[in-house]
Order: structure tokens, then C-alpha cells, then sequence
């Protein structure tokens, strides 16, 4: 908070706009009054909005994603539409982002990147949970084991090893 009160001044010209809104939540139809209509400076003419009810939210159920297990609240419409997109399955969005990036990387369909991506996250939560440290130094040994295979020598067209530090052609 500022030392001058600025702030407390701010606050205090804010407490009738607020108390309006919160009073106002429980009509079917509420009246909206504008920022001059509140100070007292209404120059003669109404403005008036109205505002739908909150009363007609929409019905929200609890889906629990079979790949990490985390709970989401959606729309029973929204729950429907992932699920005839994962063939019946339903994914939150974190899964659903590293399901269609992984069929995007590895050109496989849809549904064999869910298949994968469901394996993952069975072995992280099965695994990496209970056991973080232990589960951070085998990703690490999966990458050293990868870059190793990469490091390593290749053999030419006619079978015979080639080094990367291989001496030049004799002249």
C-alpha cells in the first residue's frame, strides 16, 4: 500500500460498485448501473445493460483422464466431444497436447500416439511418483544410452568401420 493512502482512497471509491454487483447476483435480470449513475453525475440521460441471469450455468461434471489420472470439471458436451475424439477415451488437455504433438512428430495415427502416451504416463505415475529421484536418473541414463548410439562408429557401403576422427585421403 502506498504511505500517502492512495490506495485506501482507491478502495473506498470502489466499495459501491461492489456492493451493487454483489447485491445484484440473485435477480433473473439485473440492471448494470454505469460509472456516472454510481458517482451521481448522470448528465441527464440512463444508461442501462442488461445482463443474463447466472442461474442457467451450465451443468458441470467431475472426468477423471485415463492416462494421468487428474480430475477435470467440464461440460458433459465437452466430455463427449474429447471422448469421440480419443475413441472413447477420455484426456485432459495436457494429455491431449502430448498426444497430437507426438502424432505430429512421429507421423503415427491418433490413436498409436495414445497408446504411447497412456504408457508414459502409467510408468511415471506407477514409478516416477513414489521414486522422483530414481525416475530422473533412468531418463537420464535413456538419454546417455541414445546419445551414445549416436557417437558411435559407422560402417561405410562396404562393411568396414568409418571414425569421425579418420585421417584424410592420402594426396
Amino acid at each position: 500500500m502506498a504511505p500517502n493512502g492512495e490506495a485506501s482512497a482507491v478502495v473506498a471509491s470502489m466499495a459501491p460498485l461492489l456492493t451493487t454487483i454483489i447485491g445484484n447476483l440473485g435477480s433473473a435480470w439485473q440492471r448494470t448501473p454505469s460509472w456516472p449513475e454510481l458517482h451521481g453525475s448522470t448528465d441527464g440521460h440512463k444508461e442501462t445493460e442488461l445482463l443474463p441471469s447466472t442461474d442457467s450455468t451450465p451443468e458441470v461434471e467431475e472426468a477423471e483422464c485415463e492416462c494421468c489420472g487428474m480430475l477435470e470439471e467440464c461440460t458433459p458436451a465437452y466430455i463427449s466431444k474429447v471422448r469421440h475424439r480419443f475413441s472413447g477415451r477420455w484426456v485432459c488437455g495436457l494429455c491431449a497436447e502430448a498426444v497430437a504433438e507426438e502424432a505430429g512428430k512421429s507421423g503415427c495415427g491418433l490413436e498409436e500416439a495414445l497408446v504411447a502416451h497412456m504408457g508414459v504416463c502409467r510408468r511415471f505415475n506407477g514409478f516416477g511418483r513414489t521414486h522422483p529421484a530414481l525416475f530422473q536418473a533412468d531418463a537420464m541414463k535413456g538419454i546417455l544410452k541414445k546419445l551414445s548410439c549416436l557417437g558411435s562408429p559407422k560402417s561405410n557401403s562396404r562393411g568396414e568401420a568409418m571414425s569421425e576422427k579418420a585421417a584424410p585421403p592420402a594426396a
